[in-house]
C-alpha cells in the first residue's frame, strides 16, 4: 500500500511540473461605445458617420489563444493567435463576419540567454517600438494616426505578414528588435503591389527603458519601388505628475498637401512626414491626456483629448476627442479618394474590459 501511495504522488507531482511547465491562455479585449465624426451621427461602434470598418473607437476589440511550452535547457516554444477586430455592436468579425486571426498568427522559440524569434504574422516592429509613445493608443482618436504620421501604421497596417521577427534580451534596459519580410511574400499581402515591383524588406529598432527615461528609433526599407524607407525617433520622460513623449516619424510614402485622413482608408494612407508632442498625468485611478501632431509633408495638423478612468485591472471608461486643422475644405481626389472637409473632428466614448 505505501508503495501505491509513493507510486501516486510521484505521479502527480510529475504531471504538475509538467503541467507547469506548458500552458495555453484564452485573452482578449472588448470595447464598446458611441461615437461620430464631424456632419455624421451618433452610433455604437460602426455608427453611422462614425467609422466605417473600425472595431471600437478606443481599442480594437480582439479574442486570441496564446501559449508557451517549456522544451528544457531554458528553450520555450511561443505560440500567439489573435482575431482580427471585433464590432460589439453586431458581434460580426471586422470584415466578413468570420473569425480569423489576422492580427497576430504565429510560432515562435525563445531562449533566456539569446533571445526569442516568431515567424508568421505579427505587429510590425514600428508598432513594437514606438507604440508605447502614443499615451492614448493607437485609437480612433490618434492624433498620430490622424495627422498620417503614426509609426505604428506604416503601410497602413500594424501588422506585417510572412515575416520572421527576431528580439534580444533585455540587457540593462537596452533591446533590440530586426525583422525581415522576403519579396516573394510581398505580393497582395501589404498592399505594395506585386512581386516584380516588391523588394526584400527588413526592419531595425532599438529601445533604452530604464527608471522614468525611455528613448527609441526604428526605420524600415521600402516594399518595392516608389516607396521610401521608413523610419522614427522617440523619446519619453515620467515626471510622476505628468508624463511627456516627443516623436520624429517619416512614413513609408510622401503626404498629399491638404489631405484629410477623416475621409477614407481610415486615415492611415496619407503618407508624409512629421513631429508630435504629448503629455497624459494620472490622477489616482483615473488619467487624462493630451497629443499633438504636425505632418510637414501633407500639411495635416491634429489635437487629441482624451481621459480614462479604471473601474477596476481589467475594465475602464473612456473619452476620446480628436480635431484636425489647417485642412483644405476641398482638394483634388487622388487615387480615389474622397475629398477632404474643413477643420474635421471626431468624439467617442464608451467602456474597455480586457480579460
Amino acid at each position: 500500500m505505501k508503495k501505491s501511495l509513493i507510486a501516486l504522488a510521484v505521479l502527480a507531482a510529475t504531471s504538475g511540473a509538467a503541467m507547469a511547465q506548458s500552458y495555453v491562455t484564452l485573452y482578449g479585449v472588448l470595447d464598446v461605445g458611441f461615437g461620430k465624426v464631424k456632419d455624421g451621427k451618433w452610433g455604437m461602434n460602426n455608427g453611422e458617420g462614425y467609422s466605417a470598418g473600425q472595431d471600437g473607437f478606443n481599442s480594437t476589440s480582439v479574442i486570441g489563444f496564446r501559449g508557451s511550452e517549456d522544451l528544457g535547457g531554458g528553450l520555450k516554444a511561443n505560440f500567439n493567435l489573435q482575431s482580427g477586430g471585433l464590432d460589439l455592436s453586431s458581434g460580426a468579425g471586422a470584415s466578413n463576419g468570420a473569425l480569423a486571426f489576422t492580427r497576430e498568427a504565429w510560432v515562435g522559440l525563445e531562449g533566456a540567454g539569446w533571445g526569442a524569434i516568431q515567424l508568421g504574422r505579427s505587429s510590425s516592429i514600428g508598432a513594437k517600438v514606438m507604440g508605447a509613445y502614443d499615451f492614448n493608443g493607437t485609437s480612433y482618436s490618434s492624433a498620430y494616426d490622424r495627422a498620417g504620421i503614426s509609426a505604428v501604421t506604416w503601410y497602413g497596417s500594424s501588422r506585417r505578414s510572412s515575416q520572421l521577427q527576431y528580439v534580444t534580451p533585455n540587457f540593462g534596459g537596452f533591446t533590440m528588435r530586426a525583422g525581415f519580410t522576403a519579396k516573394g511574400d510581398q505580393g497582395g499581402v501589404q498592399g505594395v503591389g506585386v512581386p516584380d515591383t516588391a523588394k526584400n524588406q527588413y526592419s531595425l529598432g532599438a529601445t533604452f527603458a530604464n527608471g522614468p527615461l525611455s528613448v527609441s528609433a526604428v526605420a524600415e526599407t521600402k516594399a518595392r519601388e516608389g516607396l521610401r524607407t521608413a523610419y522614427a525617433v522617440g523619446a519619453s520622460y515620467d515626471l510622476q505628475v505628468v508624463k511627456l513623449a516627443a516623436t520624429y516619424n517619416r512614413r513609408e510614402s510622401e503626404g498629399i498637401d491638404g489631405y484629410n485622413t477623416f475621409t477614407t482608408n481610415g486615415g492611415q494612407l496619407s503618407g508624409g512626414k512629421g513631429w508630435t508632442l504629448a503629455a497624459v498625468a494620472p490622477f489616482g485611478p483615473a488619467n487624462v491626456g493630451v497629443a499633438y501632431a504636425r505632418n510637414t509633408d501633407a500639411d495635416i495638423k491634429a489635437l487629441e483629448l482624451f481621459a480614462n478612468y479604471a473601474l477596476s485591472k481589467r475594465t475602464r471608461l473612456y473619452v476620446d476627442f480628436v480635431k484636425g486643422y489647417d485642412q483644405n475644405a476641398v482638394v483634388a481626389v487622388p487615387n480615389g479618394r474622397a475629398a477632404a472637409s474643413a477643420n474635421p473632428y471626431a468624439v467617442g466614448l464608451g467602456v474597455v474590459h480586457t480579460f
